[in-house]
């Protein structure tokens, strides 16, 4: 969310005017919901012309209304199309979710032993959290967070139930070409590929169809450089060089930075707690390997100004070389396939090539012993 515009609402309305060179998806969120954690946003299309929200706070987010312009009906019958589809049967399982949980036969003793764990730390105790969320995420991509009953009566046949909603949606993207169909699909580019492995193939497979039919849109430019990010940045493959501000003095070139080093590239940022733990558990390993040929550089992703920045360096111990991207003018997390909200650490050999993506401590540990000891 880069510089966002705030709308006064005065008398329960406001009114807003601006000028577009091409029509896009915007989102509209009321601030006090944002500042609350929730992030259930309204989705609008630019359009000429007037366009009328009829708007509900989130726990009836389902009333709002969106008139106004060709897209935004189109928007919405997509929507209504895709809730007839398959809002009744995630209720369903939804409700089937909830009565396990009630019996509490829902999540594995392992797990329901982290959330106890997290539960009892500070709500602002990243460095603390970050450790057991990393285990819990371990349990999910297994599986083994819940419990044997849970995953024959609920997570498998969800499972199911969104691979057939995803595959409806590619089916309706292909078969609808609009703005529309091209935000969907842009959408799950900059935010849901990484974490979905059904979407890789389905949007390599209509991608071209709307670079063709859009070239010169803002969804194209930025999605072709975020595929070529995602392609390219792989255990295997030669990390990508880039010229970057240091936070204070010149610019370098990162491949300058770790020639014949073995070197994790961190992007974070100061707005991220979650990097920022992660970050701190790299300064012990730091410190033992750092004569041995070990660097890190620090890209930082920031908005407006760099005091955050600044004044978060001054708190921590990260002694490495830290490197910028302001208002991502050098594009330089879609150059590395990462999704907005998040960081990325990146540890690449000697000779360039990567060695892993998102190690967690103990694993760069392990592989610097065996490559520098």
């Amino acid at each position: 969310m880069n510089n966002p515009l705030k709308l006064p609402i005065r008398n329960g309305a406001f009114k807003f005017s601006f000028n577009f060179k091409q029509s896009e998806a915007y989102e509209l969120i009321f601030e006090d919901e944002l500042e609350q954690g929730s992030w259930i946003p309204v989705r609008f299309f630019s359009e000429k012309g007037e366009i009328n929200f009829t708007l509900y706070p989130k726990n009836e987010y389902k009333k709002n209304i969106v008139i106004g312009g060709r897209l935004n009906s189109l928007y919405a019958e997509y929507l209504s199309n895709i809730e007839k589809q398959f809002s009744d049967k995630k209720s369903q399982l939804f409700r089937l979710r909830d009565s396990l949980l009630k019996n509490d036969v829902y999540d594995s003793d392992e797990y329901k032993s982290l959330l106890l764990k997290l539960r009892a730390i500070k709500s602002d105790d990243q460095d603390e959290k970050v450790p057991i969320y990393q285990k819990m995420d371990e349990l999910q991509k297994t599986y083994a967070c819940y419990t044997e009953i849970a995953k024959s009566l609920f997570v498998f046949p969800y499972d199911s139930l969104i691979k057939e909603e995803v595959s409806w949606k590619y089916n309706y993207i292909k078969n609808n070409i609009s703005l529309v169909a091209y935000y969907l699909l842009y959408f799950d580019v900059e935010t849901q590929m990484k974490a979905n492995p059904l979407l890789p193939k389905l949007v390599e497979e209509v991608f071209p169809i709307y670079a063709e039919k859009y070239p010169d849109h803002i969804y194209t430019k930025n999605s072709k450089v975020q595929l070529e990010g995602l392609r390219a940045i792989r255990v295997g493959n030669k990390f990508a060089d880039l010229k970057a501000p240091y936070v204070l003095g010149d610019s370098a070139m990162l491949s300058n930075l770790i020639r014949n080093k073995i070197a994790l590239i961190d992007f974070w940022g100061s707005w991220c707690g979650p990097c920022i733990a992660k970050s701190r558990l790299v300064v012990p390993i730091y410190e033992q390997y750092r004569t041995k040929g070990f660097e890190v550089v620090g890209i930082a992703r920031e908005f407006e100004n760099l005091n955050a920045l600044k004044e978060r360096l001054t708190k921590e111990k990260f002694s490495w070389p830290h490197l910028f991207d302001l208002n991502d003018q050098l594009g330089i997390w879609k150059t590395y396939g990462i999704n907005n909200g998040v960081g990325m650490m990146v540890l690449v050999d000697r000779d360039g090539t990567i060695l892993a993506i998102d190690p967690k401590a103990d694993e760069l540990a392990k592989i610097l012993a065996i490559k520098l000891n």
